[in-house]
């Protein structure tokens, strides 16, 4: 049955087009026409009026096992397999309420999320679609380690690879530099480029893409040079040098001619505290008023780096995601990413592009999802408001479809029981397309 759902904005997700008054009608699990609202249509209609039709969100830098509690990553990885399981299990709760409809997770530890994928497309939780990295490939002691990903040396390294493919792996995660775990340091690479290019050559002789943990500019360099797909974080440390940044054009320039994508978190590091704390009322007592300066001073370093990246030609592949899990970086929460994005200079459209069409074509899922458009994968949320105008509105869903069936009531919120076949066909690793494994 065809029915169509109407609002007063449809951002459709292609080259900043709104579409005013506008109407996505949806049959079965595709989307059957995107076009202005018609009078006395043949089928039902579902009209939400003041709000905007956007498509389906997608978080391309998660980690589901982790509970964003403020905890240390030690700490959280006491837990045993089984809570890890259960956290993930909440989170993806949170996600699919807040219209996320795809994620992509970077690292948890040992099988958890295999396992807790298996769960969504069987029907026992309910969630977004799935791409996994399993356990994230990283030196002895290196950045994740409690994920048991160790490898060190070529043999170790293309073993890692080959057995993660074998266990369901969509993409090979490898830590290129150091990050927030101790002993580790972002500052510094981990991998040499030899090291890097036994796992990229293991993942795509297996038609599985790869992407690379790069917090230092050198680690950027690194991985390109090694043929990674994606780059995340992509801080632009100097190379032991703390937090300084050492941006590099020529660095950029070679990314774009190799056609790497970014993953830019934007979210990671404490934007919801320091969000806190620009809206408190009255002054900030001293620690805090030290503690928020100090936030703003990383995130003007970071949004610097975006304006550059932007400035030099990444628009069109850079995706916006979130590193939620780990510290206090919370999942869903889409209103930061449009308030970073407007620091940075993004127009409210472009920055929802980023999270929505740019993360599709990273993932390799941009036949079927990421805009709106006759024969894509019916995945829609309905915001209430305008979120062009106010950040906050994308944080409020009066309505999510993903594959065509309402997965934000708890009747219809299991998605996996009839949506099996569709999870196969998105969520496959791209060893069955090997044309698009270049292409995450």
């Amino acid at each position: 049955m065809t029915v169509g759902y109407r609002a007063a904005r449809v951002l459709t997700g292609r080259d900043g087009q709104v579409l005013r008054d506008g109407e996505v009608l949806v049959s079965g699990e595709r989307i059957e026409a995107v076009r202005p609202g018609t009078t006395d249509p043949p089928y039902p209609v579902v009209d939400f009026g003041d709000a905007t039709i956007v498509p389906g969100i997608i978080d391309a830098h998660v980690h589901l096992t982790m509970p964003a509690d403020g905890r240390d990553y030690a700490a959280m990885h006491r837990d045993p397999d089984e809570l890890l399981a259960l956290v993930a299990a909440a989170n993806l709760r949170r996600l699919a309420a807040a219209g996320i409809t795809t994620v992509r997770d970077n690292g948890g530890r040992n099988t958890v999320m295999f396992a807790v994928r298996d769960g969504v497309r069987r029907g026992y939780l309910a969630g977004p679609r799935l791409l996994l990295a399993g356990r994230p490939i990283t030196p002895s002691l290196g950045h994740f380690h409690f994920c048991h990903g160790e490898a060190d040396g070529a043999d170790a390294i293309r073993a890692a690879v080959r057995r993660l493919v074998a266990q369901g792996a969509d993409h090979i995660k490898l830590m290129a530099s150091g990050g927030g775990t101790p002993g580790s340091r972002p500052d510094r690479v981990t991998y040499t480029v030899a090291e890097l290019r036994v796992a990229v050559d293991a993942a795509h002789a297996l038609g599985v893409p790869t992407t690379a943990h790069c917090r230092s500019t050198q680690s950027i360099r690194n991985a390109v040079e090694a043929g990674v797909d994606c780059v995340e974080h992509a801080d632009f440390l100097a190379d032991g040098r703390g937090g300084a940044i050492d941006y590099d054009l020529a660095l950029v320039e070679q990314m774009l001619s190799a056609g790497v994508f970014v993953s830019m978190t934007l979210q990671a590091g404490g934007a919801e505290r320091m969000q806190r704390f620009r809206t408190a009322d009255g002054p900030l007592p001293p620690a805090e008023q030290a503690e928020y300066d100090g936030l703003r001073r990383y995130f003007d370093a970071k949004l610097d780096v975006v304006r550059r990246l932007l400035a030099d030609g990444y628009a069109g592949r850079m995706a916006i995601s979130s590193d939620a899990g780990p510290g206090d970086t919370e999942f869903a929460r889409t209103d930061l990413w449009l308030r970073l994005a407007a620091e940075a200079g993004m127009p409210a459209v472009a920055a929802i592009e980023a999270f929505t069409r740019i993360p599709a074509e990273l993932l390799g899922l941009d036949d079927a999802v990421g805009t709106l458009a006759a024969g894509k994968v019916a995945d829609l949320v309905v915001v209430a408001g305008d979120p062009l105008l106010d950040p906050d509105a994308i944080c409020h869903p009066v309505a999510v479809l993903r594959s065509g069936r309402r997965a934000d009531s708890p009747r219809d919120g299991t998605p996996g029981v009839p949506l099996r076949r569709v999870e196969r066909d998105l969520c496959a690793s791209d060893r069955t397309r090997p044309e698009r494994s270049r292409h995450v």
